[in-house]
């Protein structure tokens, strides 16, 4: 199965899959306004996700780990063959960046690249805000006969779940181009066609990490708190709702989605009952971490203390 790259619906506008992220890797390490933001990211990626967790697995460094495991991820089935989705998850937020220099050039796009940058960066860091003091994990299979799975075993150690950074930075992602699509002066043709499409990939890599099994329900709504206090210009506390709504009920089965397959539908995989569970579920630990927040100073004091009440795992 392989993303779909050649839909074009008219000959000026063309889906974000076909936009290549090359450009972006001669583009910004080599511009006085994008290098230092990028430094600041790759700094924050490597100090607050891979050193921070491999310290801990190479046992340099002791932080308290928890299963985070929930009963209903056992209602998601494994689908391996999914797990090209989870993988495009860089490429998701970075083809954005080469349609903005294509759009409206190059020295126009850079700051709104830059800025991007510095959202994702404040994402990981905030992240360690919790990581740094307990970390998560759940019970993943130990599934090799794919190359994708022997790259993400290889290179993550699985004890940073809670909040799942591959879903929050979904949620940046099509929160922070929506804004900009309209700063920009897009149509609002061309707006609705561009947000459709990074709304759609956003719902499907986040339905994903669950089907790949790198994630549990719980670190949804962990995420999608995390988002709340972070970017709430941009993430409204009403954009949370809608998008727990818009979870398993069938967009990623939408044949415009660049991950649509015929083979792999959402709602084949799970019956009915079993997808409003879980969305009641991620409905309720979002509202739940939500109201705790309103009376903490730090916004990771209610992830830390549900955090705090899961079972320890005492060996890796």
């Amino acid at each position: 199965m392989k993303i779909n790259y050649t839909k074009v619906t008219s000959e000026t506008r063309r889906p974000l899959t076909c936009y290549g992220i090359l450009r972006q890797y001669l583009t910004i390490p080599f511009h006085v306004s994008s290098i230092h933001k990028l430094y600041l990211f790759l700094k924050s990626v490597i100090l607050d996700f891979f050193a921070l967790q491999f310290s801990v697995k190479l046992k340099l460094r002791k932080i308290k780990i928890v299963s985070v495991d929930h009963k209903l991820d056992k209602k998601v089935p494994f689908t391996p063959e999914k797990v090209h989705i989870y993988l495009d998850f860089v490429n998701f937020w970075i083809r954005p960046m080469t349609f903005l220099m294509c759009r409206i050039g190059q020295k126009k796009a850079l700051p709104y690249c830059a800025k991007y940058l510095l959202h994702i960066k404040d994402a990981y860091h905030e992240a360690s805000k919790v990581y740094s003091y307990c970390m998560s994990t759940t019970n993943r299979p130990d599934y090799n006969e794919m190359k994708g799975f022997r790259t993400i075993h290889r290179t993550d150690p699985h004890l940073l779940c809670v909040p799942s950074l591959h879903v929050a930075i979904c949620i940046l992602t099509y929160s922070y181009y929506k804004k900009i699509f309209k700063e920009v002066d897009l149509t609002e043709e061309e707006q609705k066609y561009y947000n459709r499409e990074l709304y759609l990939s956003a719902i499907t890599i986040t339905e994903t990490v669950l089907f790949v099994k790198q994630h549990s329900v719980n670190c949804i709504p962990a995420a999608l708190y995390m988002m709340s206090h972070l970017i709430p210009d941009y993430f409204t506390l009403k954009d949370g709702v809608d998008f727990i709504d818009s979870l398993f009920t069938g967009l990623s089965n939408e044949k415009d989605c660049p991950y649509y397959s015929e083979e792999l539908k959402t709602t084949d995989l799970i019956c009915d009952e079993n997808r409003t569970e879980i969305r009641n579920h991620i409905h309720f630990m979002y509202e739940k971490l939500i109201l705790e927040g309103v009376a903490e100073e730090n916004w990771a004091t209610p992830i830390l203390k549900w955090l705090f009440t899961m079972p320890t795992i005492t060996s890796l």
